[in-house]
């Protein structure tokens, strides 16, 4: 049997605490073999296209609070500081309205576009919109001031015509994008990556659906723009497609009509948890088997890349749990971070680069409530993973509770091992014995207490806990003190506590933590 280090959490059953019960059993963290990797960059937000005026929900606009990216105060300090926390994150301008938009720069559409008025009947029950190109700017300076990385998604349908359906047929007319792009390269604004269309892929196209064999002739012209019009750079923006809700045969075909060296990153959307208005919404984030139902998913799509396009990454473009705009009475609370924190925990573990959320600001589901202006409980759980969990992802074996989600990585930026714990029960509590456990000649566990870490040796905790014990609290605890915001919009420090780690972790009833040990021997993390 191979030499074999794992990180050992042993479970016992024990007494209630606090009116709950403890529960044990044991979760072993494989530390000798990574089992996917994921970007520097995984976490990334979204900032939409939609108009102030989307007023899909009767009495009650979606996008009401001028929260997108072609009204969005950019410099509302709440909106910089959260992106500068970050340091670098990556952020994905696009959705729906994006092929409904032109760009006014170029040759026949400069001076001929105008905003986006609601129009019954036509696609999306929007008229064509316009970025302005002091608009353009304005976002330009955003990001080079944030430090985000740009991720933009280009409009796929113009020049294209509806036939039958919700089909769209017809070559690309790129002339616009490509002035666009031009415009981009004359004022050295760094764009990391383009992408192609939204949501036109496939059986669960929205609105509008292009053929993987159109789609592919298209991406092929994007890619030639993009060699000719950045041939003197060292590094090219990535080209990023299609963008939609995964379909297993469209998606292989698109592959496999566009070939090597056209696409390098396959993006798809995610809204597993159902419409923001069911009644049944809140149940599904405590149900463990829903939960993990959408691994399939992204199961399916690691097998689709590495058979047609072993060169490419795959990508959660947008995410949001609820769609419609995500819940007016969840989205913004602790419990969605039981979704959220298990989607980044569950992706990453299937080689995902880049999970986007949506959004940074705007909807019901951003991480920034656009009414109040203050960062949601998504928000900290983001931040908490972005600057804890590295990119390198271990395997982890969980046979105490289905209710206690576990994910581990490599520590970011040092040495050791992150465990995120997700804790689905509000009357079990889980109390952990780590033990570092080595036994190179049989590979077998050695539960010897000689094996613990040395006893001086503190890690840090960072549990996350609703208010007032209500999941539905939009207010989060970090160690049972409240994270608010500044006046000036500074975002509050994340202090851990710490323990011994040889102490037993406490992993209370509905609640998140983050674990950092950082003193065992790990070699898959060297």
């Amino acid at each position: 049997m191979e030499n074999k280090i794992v990180l050992i959490f042993v479970l016992a059953f024990i007494p209630t605490i606090l009116g709950r019960n403890a529960t044990t059993g044991s979760i072993v963290v494989d530390v000798t073999t990574t089992i996917a990797e994921t970007d520097e960059n995984f976490v990334c937000f979204t900032l939409d296209i939609w108009p102030h005026d989307e007023c899909r929900w009767s009495k009650l606009c979606v996008w009401d609070g001028h929260a997108s990216m072609l009204n969005l105060d950019l410099t509302l300090p709440i909106i910089n500081k959260a992106v500068q926390a970050f340091k670098s994150v990556r952020i994905r301008v696009g959705g729906t309205l994006q092929d409904k938009l032109i760009y006014n720069v170029g040759a026949g559409f400069k001076g001929t576009c105008h905003p986006f008025q609601a129009t019954k009947g036509s696609l999306f029950d929007f008229s064509v919109g316009c970025l302005y190109m002091e608009r353009w700017d304005d976002l330009n300076n955003f990001f080079n001031n944030t430090g985000a990385i740009v991720t933009f998604g280009l409009n796929a349908l113009l020049g294209k015509y509806k036939t039958q359906g919700i089909q769209w047929e017809g070559n690309w007319n790129y002339s616009n994008t490509e002035a666009l792009i031009q415009y981009t390269i004359e004022n050295n604004y760094q764009i990391n990556s383009w992408e192609f269309g939204n949501e036109l892929a496939g059986l669960n196209s929205i609105g509008a659906s292009v053929t993987a064999a159109q789609y592919a002739k298209d991406v092929i012209k994007l890619r030639e723009i993009i060699d000719r019009l950045y041939n003197n750079f060292q590094q090219k923006p990535m080209i990023v497609a299609p963008g939609a809700f995964f379909d297993e045969k469209w998606y292989g075909e698109f592959l496999r009509k566009t070939g090597p060296g056209v696409v390098d990153v396959l993006t798809h959307h995610i809204y597993n948890m159902g419409a923001g208005d069911d009644p049944k919404l809140i149940y599904r984030f405590v149900n463990s088997t829903y939960l993990s139902q959408v691994s399939n998913t992204f199961e399916h799509l690691e097998n689709v890349i590495q058979k047609n396009a072993p060169w490419g990454a795959a990508w959660v473009g947008e995410a949001g749990g609820a769609y419609q705009g995500g819940s007016p009475h969840i989205s913004y609370t602790f419990i969605n971070s039981f979704w959220y924190l298990d989607q980044l925990g569950m992706a990453s573990m299937y080689n995902t680069k880049v999970y986007c959320r949506q959004t940074l600001i705007g909807g019901f589901y951003g991480v920034i409530k656009s009414s109040t202006l203050l960062p949601t409980p998504d928000y900290y759980g983001a931040l908490l993973f972005h600057r804890l969990m590295g990119p390198r992802v271990l395997k982890i074996d969980n046979n105490v509770s289905s209710d206690l989600r576990s994910y581990a990585h490599c520590s970011r930026g040092r040495t050791g091992v992150t465990l995120l714990f997700i804790n689905l029960s509000n009357t079990t509590d889980f109390i952990i014995d780590v033990e570092n456990n080595i036994n190179l000649s049989s590979g077998k566990r050695n539960a010897s207490k000689g094996q613990r870490m040395k006893i001086d040796s503190p890690r840090e905790e960072y549990h996350l806990t609703p208010k007032d014990g209500l999941v539905r609290s939009s207010t989060v605890l970090l160690n049972g003190n409240p994270l608010e915001t500044t006046k000036e919009g500074d975002i509050p420090n994340l202090l851990p506590v710490y323990r011994q780690s040889n102490s037993s972790i406490h992993i209370a009833g509905w609640s998140i933590a983050f674990i950092v040990v950082p003193h065992f021997v790990a070699p898959a993390c060297n």
